[in-house]
């Protein structure tokens, strides 16, 4: 218990530090209708150490994955998960991937003004014989006038290695790389959201892969009046029904450019049935070194048009979907599934939300066959599910191959004996 209690203030000092973390708050009870519970950072670490281990290569290599939940009150409260996870104390190297996202309204269906779902900080730490991959998440769901309770869960996967078999390196780790932008209308609905890396970055036969940690959507506060009471004021912010939220991150090539640098971009829509301004920002982290591999999955943003009458069924089927994928012949020792891209949209025309999101999960990995298999789930919904909707989504996977030693590598020497 001593143990756990040190390892318990060493987190606390670590997350003290998080420019995102969480003011202390008073509990609330849990209520069937109305109150629900806003704990603070601290108070959501646990003496329990979550994720579920899905493969180990015991003394190499070992992935984790979970998810975690975290309600509030009121959209003018971000809801903050920090999680840790306890590992091998033969890692001393790690990240997380933000796998999945799901956001929903408790009480109805709403227009939205924002949403948001970012691993905003990720840190392994090593301390007398114990080793943890600890880190922050915060998401947000609001409309108009951030007065409605909801719910944000996280979806994580999470890896961590012995580094003397791998020449692999964890870069902006801590807080990421965070790129934003404003995307006019008039640029239309397709924000790009552009990385270059500096020349020499990259040397020999050093590859990288890009790791998605967050997003956040919000659309322009331009002023907009609707007749409700009391009456609209100057400073309201806007909010519309949804027809189409999207995420792509893509790297042209695992293998640096001719000068060393690398390049990656992620491309976003948030849009209802017309083409508005909104804000839009990314997170992500790197892998570099010469045992990083890629698979990499394709998938193409198409910005809606408003309602389709000759495609639109107005069926109801606003539940949860599960698709099961099974990948074989990876050339890899290990394989990562990276969510590094998904489409959600409302199959006729745009509506409220009450539900919205997408999760990778059940991964299994198979190093024998070399096969991954994992889920994805899906859902976008308004609060009584019809019409129906779309998903999409792109996976990447991460390979990650141990270092040959110079007598693996060498091929057999046959020797023959004289007889005398």
């Amino acid at each position: 218990m001593i143990r756990y209690g040190y390892i318990l203030l060493v987190l606390f000092i670590l997350f003290s530090f998080f420019a995102c973390a969480s003011k202390s708050k008073e509990l609330k009870a849990v209520n069937a209708t109305d109150k629900i519970q806003n704990p603070t950072s601290f108070e959501q670490l646990t003496f329990k150490s979550e994720g579920k281990t899905v493969f180990e290569d015991e003394g190499k290599f070992i992935l984790i994955e979970g998810s975690k939940c975290a309600q509030r009150s009121n959209g003018e409260e971000t809801a903050t998960v920090l999680q840790w996870l306890e590992l091998p104390s033969y890692v001393d190297s790690g990240t997380v991937i933000l796998n999945g996202w799901d956001l929903r309204f408790l009480h109805g269906d709403r227009e939205i003004n924002s949403m948001r779902a970012d691993i905003t900080h990720s840190k392994v730490v090593k301390n007398e014989g114990s080793t943890f991959l600890v880190f922050e998440a915060q998401g947000k769901l609001d409309d108009q006038n951030r007065k409605d309770a909801y719910e944000f869960c996280v979806f994580y996967t999470g890896f961590g290695y012995r580094s003397v078999h791998f020449d692999a390196a964890i870069e902006d780790d801590y807080n990421g790389v965070e790129v934003s932008t404003l995307q006019n209308k008039n640029q239309g609905a397709l924000a790009t959201l552009e990385n270059v890396g500096s020349r020499g970055t990259l040397k020999g036969n050093a590859a990288i892969a890009i790791i998605p940690r967050g997003f956040d959507f919000q659309f322009d506060d331009t002023f907009e009046c609707e007749w409700r009471f009391p009456p609209c004021k100057w400073g309201d912010r806007a909010d519309y029904r949804l027809l189409q939220v999207a995420y792509n991150l893509s790297q042209s090539s695992a293998s640096p450019s001719l000068d060393g640098s690398l390049h990656w971009a992620t491309q976003t829509v948030f849009k209802d049935n017309s083409t508005r301004t909104y804000q839009v920002k990314t997170r992500a982290a790197m892998i570099r070194g010469s045992s990083v591999k890629l698979h990499a999955d394709f998938l193409a943003l198409n910005p809606r048009a408003g309602k389709t009458t000759d495609t639109c069924r107005k069926n109801v089927d606003g539940v949860v979907r599960t698709h099961t994928f099974r990948i074989n012949d990876l050339p890899f020792d290990y394989a990562v599934p990276l969510l590094t891209g998904w489409d959600l949209s409302y199959e006729c025309e745009h509506q409220r939300v009450q539900r919205a999101g997408i999760w990778l999960h059940n991964i299994r990995f198979d190093p024998d066959s070399n096969s991954l298999e994992y889920k994805v789930s899906s859902i976008f919904r308004d609060k009584d599910g019809a019409p129906s909707f779309n998903a999409a989504q792109r996976i990447t996977v991460l390979g990650l191959n141990r270092i040959r030693s110079p007598i693996q590598n060498r091929a057999p020497v046959n020797i023959r004996i004289r007889e005398y």
